[in-house]
């Protein structure tokens, strides 16, 4: 085993674990889920459409790097007769689709046991029964705020009440804990639940698409926010949960990747869910053998040669396309600058790996470990914080906290795998320069 390897390890190790934290985390998430998800039960008509909850996310897939103070629930919506909906690409906006509610309508219609449902499906519909993001959205709003309200804006967890703060953010439905020994978020993200059947992937795609039984549609906000909206976000979690199943040193691999982001401010615009698209694509275009039989190291560079290419701004730029639909290049709003001062950085952090590769002076060592770590975890003194800046001692789920990194309308959507998890949830890159 080279040094570099044993030195990549030792950083997965000591800087990527969460399970000291977990424990007391989980405990609290649980209670507040199972409290919530009953209330909204409640609240009609949402509460007939709700049909289960999974934990997504990087926690869901395992990828999770930091404190576990950030949750991601999908919270999953099926109409009566749901698999009525006609399911179409909105040739408007790559990855996304329209869902036409006519079929759904004119059967409920007619059904005096599903009039509630027909009532409001009428209110969050086009004249031509397009189903609205925004008025789905509102419509969800306003029974989370119901349901919280009946809560009194608090949840009771061993005896010990913990004030719940909630805000709209982005698909999500988030409330934050703020307390002086419990700091956490939680997205509640809505997915409107499709069949197998009602996909519209190309045949490329559907090859990654077998076995599994569900798809999602995400009512994410476009931006800028236009009312009215009819687009919904496309969304693939599970299928994509079984893409990186038994990939052996993979999930290191995006660990580390996250990790060397969350390093270096000017990398911050670098979604966990880009990481996650560029290894699909690469799940796709290696053997299978390639994540058991290289090592760490080396799988590491070979990504950051990965994305070095995506992020080129040589002649044309390259481009991350969306894995499900690779019409949609989900680098495209990237500034040249953006994009300099990323690649710049990336090709350095991969020379840097090279080098440690072939010789691992203690400079180049510490130079990796800084790379995947920050200075409270090495035990370093903090910065002195610049104006503006939040110090340390600022809470990780204040009431007004920084804009989370969305992943995909999912929350960065699973089970987790670790020794002490959430209680069970409810069932229910390609880089191309041109």
């Amino acid at each position: 085993m080279s040094n570099l390897e044993q030195e990549l390890q030792r950083n997965v190790a000591n800087f990527i674990n969460i399970d000291a934290n977990r424990k007391v985390y989980t405990r609290h998430y649980d209670a507040l889920r199972d409290t919530i998800y009953s209330t909204l039960k409640s609240e009609m008509p949402l509460g007939k459409w709700l049909c289960g909850h999974k934990l997504g996310g990087s926690y869901g897939d395992n990828l999770k790097i930091t404190k576990p103070d950030e949750f991601d629930l999908v919270i999953y919506l099926k109409f009566p007769e749901n698999d009525r909906i006609i399911v179409k690409k909105d040739p408007r906006k790559p990855g996304n689709v329209t869902l036409d509610m006519t079929g759904v309508l004119n059967i409920l219609h007619n059904q005096e046991h599903n009039k509630i449902t027909f009532t409001n499906l009428k209110k969050i519909v086009t004249a031509n029964n397009l189903l609205l993001e925004d008025k789905l959205q509102d419509m969800i709003s306003g029974a989370f705020k119901r349901a919280l309200n009946k809560m009194g804006d608090k949840v009771i967890v061993d005896g010990r009440p913990s004030k719940i703060v909630y805000k709209r953010c982005g698909p999500a439905h988030t409330v934050f804990i703020d307390e002086p020994n419990m700091k956490y978020s939680v997205d509640f993200v809505p997915a409107v639940r499709l069949s197998a059947q009602q996909n519209v992937l190309g045949p490329e795609q559907l090859k990654y698409f077998r076995n599994i039984q569900y798809w999602d549609a995400i009512p994410k906000p476009l931006k800028p926010f236009q009312s009215n909206n009819i687009s919904f976000r496309a969304s693939y979690y599970d299928a994509e949960k079984e893409m990186l199943k038994d990939k052996e040193k993979l999930k290191s691999v995006i660990k580390l990747m996250k990790k060397f982001r969350d390093s270096k401010p000017n990398m911050n615009n670098i979604k966990s869910y880009y990481i996650k698209t560029l290894l699909l694509w690469q799940i796709k275009s290696r053997p299978a053998t390639y994540w058991k039989n290289k090592k760490l190291y080396e799988i590491l560079i070979d990504m950051f040669d990965e994305l070095s290419k995506c992020l080129a701004v040589t002649g044309r730029n390259g481009k991350l396309l969306f894995f499900w639909d690779p019409n949609l290049d989900m680098f495209a709003a990237f500034t040249q600058n953006q994009r300099s001062s990323m690649y710049d950085c990336v090709v350095a952090k991969q020379y840097t790996l090279m080098r440690a590769a072939g010789n691992l002076t203690k400079d180049i060592s510490d130079n990796v470990t800084c790379s995947f770590s920050n200075r409270e975890e090495r035990g370093e003194p903090q910065r002195r914080p610049q104006n503006g800046q939040a110090g340390k001692g600022q809470p990780a789920a204040a009431v007004n906290p920084p804009q989370r990194r969305p992943q995909n309308g999912q929350a960065e959507n699973g089970q987790t795998a670790a020794a002490v998890s959430p209680a069970q949830e409810q069932p229910a890159t390609n880089c191309v320069i041109t």
